[in-house]
């Protein structure tokens, strides 16, 4: 039994970009225990995971993450506490509310920014919007996997999952916020308790700027916590009372309650989109994985009576039935085989390569049916072995052209010829003509149109 996820699956494609790792067992059983392409990718996904050991480390790192989030917390609670105890000094007691709020707020506010800019801004998912987020999945990976290459691969397929389900700013952003509102919350407590313990005159001194600006931002800010129930001060004659308690109600309302509730949002926003979280099958590198994978399935024999010379369709056609066209057509061939492999003749028309879907394969049927040409050639790869699906293919065009080939590209086309031609003789197609070069685009003389 095996483990699937799409992290491992993006971990393992992390990792075999520095080169493919050796897989023939994992991919042989991994073919033939799915159905399906992206079930197989999976499937051996998690044999390769399992191997590495990055199955367990996985593990590890979902039991240590909560630990890491909250060491993260401590260390900025420690740092709250910090600020509350710059604040409230002990000797002078004398507290300036203006620069005691920035000193509570502003940092707070600054990394609140940065993530509603992530989240606004597509562009800046890659970012996430949160150091402390990417902090938090960085230390968990190096935790549970230590500094070798599987656990950056963890991590940059945690990225990449993230980022394609545009949840990145989501996860990082409660990661943030559960950190900002453990550290305010502590520093709210430290400053509650030295202010009903101590008495401070409290107000706001400046040099440079007008001291009555500073009196109105009081009032204006006292607003929303004034919803609360918090007092307005009177900027003309203030209280150390009421600004003391000015100062916690806006402490209260723009540091600890937007902490608590985006951290609620970006919880409950993980919880429904987390079935998002899967890999981009559309990569090149997912193409070529389910094409090899394909081509270790086991064939299965649906109807074993068209074997065999007998169930030949009948071919070729009256030649007088057939027009001038000839028809050139790549089937399932790899990306390094360009498309078309040479400099066509004039004449000849190439169409788009099959990659063995359905919708390609009836696609080029009909189009061969359309044209009815005189020759059609099916280039293939040499170094692939002859499956179920060339012979479907080869058995459906041969009615719909005048005379039929195979062309076989790549580097072993010589020594795959003799493969491919003992293929058609067991199929009952030896008389289908096999070519390793370009002569199988000329045109047959019995196929010349008088």
């Amino acid at each position: 039994m095996t483990t699937r996820s799409p992290l491992l699956t993006e971990a393992i494609r992390a990792l075999e970009a520095g080169g493919p790792l050796e897989d023939a067992q994992a991919a042989r059983t991994a073919a033939r225990a799915a159905s399906s392409d992206e079930a197989r990718i999976a499937h051996r996904a998690g044999l390769l995971a399992a191997r590495l050991g990055l199955v367990d480390g996985l593990a590890r790192a979902r039991r240590l993450a909560p630990w890491v989030l909250a060491a993260l917390a401590l260390l900025v609670t420690l740092a709250g506490l910090g600020l509350a105890g710059a604040v409230v000094d002990a000797q002078e007691r004398r507290i300036n509310v203006m620069a005691a709020l920035v000193a509570l707020l502003g940092a707070h506010l600054l990394s609140l920014l940065v993530w509603l800019v992530a989240l606004l801004w597509p562009g800046s998912h890659g970012s996430g919007g949160s150091l402390l987020g990417r902090l938090w999945l960085s230390a968990t990976a190096r935790l549970a996997l230590g500094r070798g290459g599987e656990a950056a691969a963890v991590a940059q397929g945690a990225l990449a999952l993230l980022q394609r389900a545009r949840l990145l700013p989501w996860l990082a952003g409660l990661a943030s916020h559960v950190v900002w509102a453990l550290a305010l919350g502590a520093a709210l407590g430290a400053m509650l308790f030295a202010l009903s313990f101590r008495a401070y005159t409290l107000g706001w001194e400046t040099t440079l700027l007008d001291p009555a600006a500073f009196g109105r931002a009081v009032q204006a800010l006292a607003i929303a916590p004034g919803w609360l129930g918090f007092p307005v001060p009177d900027p003309q004659a203030p209280t150390d009372r009421t600004l003391a308690i000015w100062l916690v109600g806006c402490v209260v309302v723009y540091g600890l309650l937007p902490r608590v509730a985006l951290a609620v949002l970006c919880a409950v926003v993980w919880r429904v989109r987390s079935a998002r979280l899967q890999p981009d099958y559309g990569l090149p590198y997912y193409h070529r994985l389910a094409a090899r994978l394909d081509a270790l399935v086991p064939a299965t024999v649906i109807d074993p009576d068209s074997h065999g010379a007998a169930g030949r369709p009948p071919h070729p056609p009256a030649a007088g039935h057939t027009s001038d066209a000839v028809l050139l057509a790549g089937f399932e061939l790899p990306p390094e085989l360009p498309w078309p492999p040479a400099p066509v003749p004039h004449g000849v028309e190439a169409l788009a390569p099959i990659d063995g879907s359905q919708a390609q394969r009836q696609a080029f049927l009909d189009a061969a049916s359309q044209r009815n040409p005189r020759l059609l050639v099916l280039a293939v790869n040499a170094a692939a072995s002859p499956d179920r699906g060339t012979e479907r293919l080869l058995r459906d065009a041969l009615p719909l052209a005048g005379a039929c080939r195979l062309w076989l590209l790549g580097d072993d086309a010589g020594r795959g010829a003799a493969r491919w031609q003992r293929w058609l003789g067991d199929i009952g197609l030896s008389d289908l003509p096999c070519f390793t070069d370009a002569q199988a685009l000329q045109v047959p003389t019995a196929a010349r149109t008088p």
